[in-house]
């Protein structure tokens, strides 16, 4: 006589556990192991999962306690795609949640929460004033931008133009200007409000500042967005892709005016600096047509 086998019946675990919005499956399942004590492995062991009649967002709303339809709204499934890449027009990627709002949704200040948010777009969290998006690499180090009102008004600035022109202009947008910027002040393009807001964020000498510190990113922020809505508008863009030199110098003109240089350029920098205006120009049009086309 051939075994018979019986579906695993799931029970919700003693302490249930509610996702966070647009929470990654596995950061949910550590948080959901952790409050009950218990190795992540027993909530994926193969044996109960093979044998089982639910599929998984059924398994993790009987274990949690939680509605279906609760999972279902708050954890994309994305998890089987790479890592770090785009996903879709918003581009989303694994990052930390604000620590703030982790504390407000779960009462636990110290626990921290991975989420999936727009690579490009999700810099700041404005109700908390934290910068919790490029370059952190814990929750820890999402810093308070209270006293910088113009980096927060950034945000919700580059929130606007998303709206406004979409995704398909602004990933690249922001790829490339974010980019141009830390290239541009290597080569001594210089603005003194962002030099003032990097000592302000880290009262320690420049050289001592790491590279790729977020607090430096932070910095340069309102100039990107600044550099990004110039760029978003069809007129002024196609005037920086004109062949008509009177059309480009309008458009340099007017980068200069938004963004003032206050320290000559060197020599060798002023045609990289203006080959560049044209490079961008076309392409953020060329990124947005194939992602039109796509």
């Amino acid at each position: 006589m051939s075994a018979r086998f019986e579906p695993v019946v799931f029970r919700p675990l003693p302490r249930p556990v509610k996702p966070f919005p647009q929470e990654t499956e596995a950061s949910f399942l550590d948080r959901l192991a952790a409050a009950n004590a218990m190795p992540v492995r027993r909530l994926q062991q193969p044996s109960l999962w093979l044998t089982s009649r639910l599929d998984s967002t059924d398994q993790l709303s009987v274990l949690s306690g939680q509605p279906r339809t609760s999972i279902q709204h708050a954890i994309p499934r994305w998890e089987k795609q790479a890592w770090n890449l785009p996903q879709g027009p918003l581009a989303a990627t694994i990052r930390w949640a604000c620590r703030r709002c982790v504390a407000r949704r779960t009462g636990n200040p110290d626990q921290g929460v991975m989420v999936w948010m727009s690579k490009h777009h999700d810099q700041v969290c404005v109700p908390h004033r934290l910068w919790i998006g490029r370059a952190v690499e814990s929750p820890a180090l999402q810093f308070d931008l209270a006293d910088f009102p113009e980096i927060v008004a950034a945000q919700q600035r580059h929130y606007q133009l998303l709206r406004r022109h979409g995704p398909h202009v602004l990933n690249p947008c922001y790829a490339k200007c974010s980019l141009f910027w830390h290239v541009l002040m290597q080569h001594g393009y210089r603005i003194s409000k962002r030099s003032q807001r990097l000592v302000r964020l880290q009262p320690r000498p420049a050289r001592s500042v790491r590279p790729w510190d977020p607090k430096r990113y932070a910095a340069v922020y309102p100039e990107i967005v600044t550099t990004m809505a110039l760029y978003a508008s069809p007129y002024w863009r196609r005037l920086a892709m004109s062949t008509d030199e009177e059309d480009f110098r309008a458009f340099h003109a007017e980068f200069t005016r938004r963004l003032p240089n206050e320290s000559p350029l060197r020599t060798t920098a002023k045609p990289w600096f203006v080959q560049q205006l044209r490079t961008i120009a076309h392409a953020i049009q060329d990124a947005a047509e194939q992602n039109v086309l796509a």
